[in-house]
Formats: structure tokens, sequence, C-alpha cells
């Protein structure tokens, strides 16, 4: 075979590898979007007190699995406890008041009514009557008085009651716990989280698209997911979602163009997949922060 002729083959072999290759970058760039910009993401719940309090047990750790409506931690009672039974005291002393004070006011009625009577009937003077009309009314404002004091007393222990049922902390929803926060003694105050914990039933993947990828993803598209932690599997998806705003509008210090110093950078929009629920075995580690890949499938061959 001549040279020339190897050279024309040569040639020839060249230019198919470099169509293919540039048919298959074609194929792959024009049906499909991809990023590595993904993470495996789930409902994410913070636990927290919401009273103020010293821890006392906890009955769980981090790895747990938990179950719904599942104690997980006690804060110490023993204050509200002796407080229920100071208030509870104060209500039987109250009790016995407001039956005096009817007791009474029906003793200075009857007097009053007798004085009335007795007064139209010129059998006493107007200022005997007077004194008996003051004295029904101040048994009628010390009756209304005991009554008001009673409630309120009644009311402090429905508090004290709820404060009590606010130092068990139990589980909103089943799940995983991921991260425990404090240990046995130390004080909680209300809204600070004692554990983080993901439902790990329900997980989706989070990709941040770059902006020039996004005009034709859509609700729907089939997804291929590659999580890192299982590199010779593949899951499959759809996309459910497609964020209202990239993802800079939620940063800490969202970028100000007014500013006059502006570098254009390409923004991420983010958009939520599902993992089709046959994949999820149990025994899977598909846990929230994982890194993923994804493929999406924009176009249909």
């Amino acid at each position: 075979m001549s040279k020339k002729i190897k050279t024309v083959l040569v040639s020839a072999i060249s230019f198919i590898v470099l169509a293919v290759i540039g048919g298959v970058l074609w194929y792959q760039l024009y049906y499909y979007v991809r990023t590595n910009d993904a993470i495996i993401d789930g409902f994410s719940v913070n636990i927290s007190s919401d009273i103020l309090g010293r821890i006392t047990t906890l009955f769980v750790d981090e790895g747990d699995y938990v179950k719904k409506g599942q104690l997980l931690c006690q804060i110490d009672d023993t204050i509200l406890i002796s407080q229920r039974i100071e208030s509870e005291a104060q209500i039987a002393t109250l009790e016995q008041e407001v039956a005096f004070q009817d007791i009474f006011l029906k003793k200075v009625a009857d007097d009053y009514y007798r004085a009335e009577k007795a007064f139209i009937e010129h059998v006493i003077s107007a200022q005997d009557f007077d004194h008996a009309q003051k004295d029904f009314e101040m048994a009628k404002k010390q009756f209304l008085i005991a009554k008001a004091k009673l409630e309120q007393a009644r009311a402090r222990l429905g508090v004290i009651l709820a404060q009590l049922e606010h130092t068990l902390i139990f589980s909103p929803r089943d799940g995983v716990i991921a991260k425990r926060w404090h240990l046995s003694g130390d004080v909680v105050n209300p809204g600070l989280p004692v554990f983080s914990l993901y439902d790990l039933k329900d997980v989706w993947v989070l990709a941040n698209l770059d902006e020039n990828d996004i005009e034709h993803v859509k609700v729907g598209d089939p997804v291929a997911i590659h999580v890192d932690a299982y590199s010779g599997r593949t899951f499959h998806g759809k996309v459910f979602a497609v964020l209202g705003a990239a993802a800079s509008q939620f940063s800490l210090i969202p970028q100000d163009n007014a500013t006059g110093n502006y570098t254009k950078v390409a923004q991420r929009v983010p958009v939520k997949i599902s993992i089709s629920s046959e994949e999820r075995a149990e025994d899977l580690y598909l846990f929230p922060g994982l890194s993923v890949e994804v493929k999406i499938q924009v176009r249909t061959p």
C-alpha cells in the first residue's frame, strides 16, 4: 500500500473518529443537561424546647431512628412541680374564701332587705339604712374579688400544667437524629435546637443548574442520578420543581450591582429532583448532604 493511500486512510479514519466524537458530544449537549453541583436534600426539623430549663435526660442520640410522638428529651420539672403544688393549695384556700364570701353576702343581703323594709316603715333612720346599703355593696364587691382571685389562680395553674407538659420533648415526625446539640445537664433556651432530625423516607436531589442551561428544563423531565457514595449505581428520578429565584438571592450577602463594582457571574438556579422510591432501599445511606451528579434529559431523541 502506497504512502499516499495510507495517508488518505489515516485522514479518513481520523475524520470519522472526530465526527463520531463530535456527534456524541453534540448529542449529549443537545439532549441532556449535566451538573455536579448537586446534593441530596430532605426535610430538616430543628427540635427545640419551648421553656427555659436544664436537661435531665436524653433518650436518643445521633443516628437513632425515631417515630412520631416518641419521647426524646426531658427538662427538669422539679421547680414546676413545686409551683403546681403551691398553686393547687392556693386554689383550695381561695375556694374556701369564695364560699365564705358567698355566705357573708347572703347574710348582708338579708340585713339590707330588712333594713330597707324598716326604713320604709320609718323604724330606722336614714343613716342606719345607708350603712346597711353600703355594707351590702361592699359584700358584693368582696365576693366578686374573691371569685376573680380564684379564676386567676386557676389560670396560673393552667400555665404551670402547660409548662410541665413542655418539659417533655417529643418527635414531631418519623426520622433519624442527625445532630445532638446538647448533653444532659445543659441549660437550654426556648427556640434553640436540642436535636436536628431528617426524614430519610422523603429525600430528593437539589441541583444548582447554570442559568444558561435552564431554558429547556421542564417539570417532569427524566433524570439519571449518580451518588458519589454509590459510584457504580445509577438512580432515576424526575424534575418536580424549578425554584423561583437564583441561589444568589438567598445568600447571606446578596450581590449589589448598583455599586458600580459589577462582575457578571453565571447564576445558579436550584432544581428539585425526585428519587424513584423503588430504588431507595432501606439499606442505602441516602443522607442529606451527600454529593450527587445529575443528567437531565431535556429533549427526546
